[in-house]
This record gives structure tokens, C-alpha cells and sequence, in this order.
């Protein structure tokens, strides 16, 4: 029995209205269905719209047009309030650029979302953090500072800090960008692992065609559409000319 889709996109657009009074369309109508456990990459160079994809997902924008459903509920109805409530709860996020806190600790970046969780993830914050921090090979770097993490090791804190909370879909911007080619691919790998595991949707926004061949279904967002990817021949290809490690080698 196929399950429900956790994300449904149904003809959805995104305008804004320019100085001179045009419209500019960024998106023009994409169609996309997400289930649980899924890996998808939306590749696009800068200027494409993956930045308002990622937005309109991340229920931090609205659309101008179309459907987007959560879970079957169209998150266009709902208030900024429940909005941001299921943000919080359901949505983790993972950025090219770590955004971790200066001057805290790996342990304390990664209890920050717990402070606004449930009361049972506020008082158990700790150990709940401390369980993500090991579950990404970190938990002898707890009390390191954050600054004093390699780049490498930052990019898992900011993975543990968008997992901890548990949501049902995960959002990577451009996750590897800052990493090495290594670093990166043993990062995607311990997202894809942890979001199989929860039964996670995993949405990967990236202009990396590489990154795009580690996801199970990828898309190209070209003019405002979406356009399918062959990603078992982009992978056979990549692997040919050695453009990624065989094997992916657990994150040490």
C-alpha cells in the first residue's frame, strides 16, 4: 500500500512585482510529489529560483499561485501562527554556511531548536542534543566551541541542530558547498541515512550536478519548470571520470 505523499505541488508560481510595475515570474507552474524516506535534488544555476523553491517549501514564503499540501493540508490557508508552528515542528533545515552560533559550544548550537520545542524536548534537551551529536559522530566534540570545529565537522553540528527536533522534512541549501568534495559526499550520505531511517523527506537544493547524482530522483529548474533528470546516468557518468568516491565511507 503506497502511502499518502508528505508534499504535493501542484501548479505552483511565484511572482513579484518589479519597480517599473512588471511581473516577474520566477516560477511558473511546478509539479512535484514527495513521500517520506525520498532523496530529491533540484539542481539550477544562480538566478533560476531554487532560493524561492526552498522559501515556498520552508513555509517562509507564500505562492502567488497553485497548491503546496503538507501532509494533504494546502499550507495556504493556514495563518502565520500555525504556519510557523509547523515550521518549527516539521521542517528542519541544513545551509551551506553552517550558521552556527559563536561563541557556543557543539552541544549548546544543537539544544537551541529544542528551547521552543515541547515541553518534553525542552527538559530533555540535553540528552536529546547529546543523542544527535552522536548519532553524527560528534559526541566527543560536544563541548568544543564552534569556531574551533573543522569545516567539516561544523557542517554536522549544523546537520544534528536541523535533525534534532526530528521533522519530517529536510531542507539542504546547498549543503556541501563549503565542504571539500570528500567531506561533502560523506555529509550527503549521513543525510540521506538519517532521513531513510526517520522516514524523512529529504529535498536537496543545489547547482552541484554531483550532489544531484547522490539523491534518488532529481530535477532541473529551468525557466520557472521543473524538468526530470536522469540521475542513474548522471551517476554512471560522474563515477567514469571519478567525480565521486565509490563506496561512501562512514563520517569519521
Amino acid at each position: 500500500m503506497v502511502s499518502a505523499p508528505l508534499l504535493e505541488l501542484r501548479d505552483l508560481r511565484r511572482s513579484v512585482h518589479l519597480p517599473s510595475r512588471e511581473e516577474l515570474h520566477i516560477l511558473r507552474g511546478i509539479d512535484l510529489t514527495v513521500h517520506g524516506g525520498d532523496h530529491v535534488a533540484v539542481v539550477g544555476r544562480s538566478g533560476s529560483g531554487k532560493t524561492t523553491l526552498l522559501n515556498l517549501l520552508g513555509l517562509i514564503d507564500h505562492q502567488s499561485g497553485g497548491e503546496l499540501l503538507f501532509d494533504g493540508v494546502d499550507v495556504s490557508r493556514l495563518g502565520e501562527r500555525r504556519r510557523a508552528r509547523l515550521r518549527g515542528a516539521s521542517i528542519g533545515f541544513v545551509f551551506q554556511q553552517f550558521n552556527l552560533l559563536d561563541g557556543r559550544t557543539a552541544l549548546e548550537n544543537v539544544m537551541m531548536p529544542l528551547m521552543y520545542g515541547s515541553a518534553g524536548q525542552f527538559w530533555r534537551r540535553e540528552k536529546l542534543a547529546r543523542e544527535m551529536l552522536d548519532r553524527v559522530g560528534l559526541a566527543d566534540r560536544a563541548q568544543q566551541l564552534s569556531a574551533r570545529l573543522s569545516g567539516g565537522e561544523q557542517q554536522r553540528v549544523a546537520v544534528a541542530r536541523a535533525l534534532v527536533r526530528r521533522p519530517r522534512l529536510i531542507l539542504a541549501d546547498e549543503p556541501t558547498g563549503a565542504l571539500d568534495v570528500s567531506t561533502g559526499e560523506a555529509v550527503m550520505a549521513l543525510l540521506d541515512e538519517i532521513a531513510r531511517d526517520s522516514d524523512a523527506a529529504l529535498v536537496t537544493i543545489t547547482h552541484d550536478l554531483q550532489v544531484a547524482a547522490l539523491s534518488r530522483r532529481a530535477f532541473l529548474l529551468d525557466e520557472g519548470t521543473l524538468h526530470d533528470i536522469d540521475t542513474d546516468g548522471a551517476r554512471d557518468a560522474l563515477t567514469a571520470t571519478a567525480g565521486l568516491r565509490s563506496g561512501r565511507e562512514a563520517v569519521s
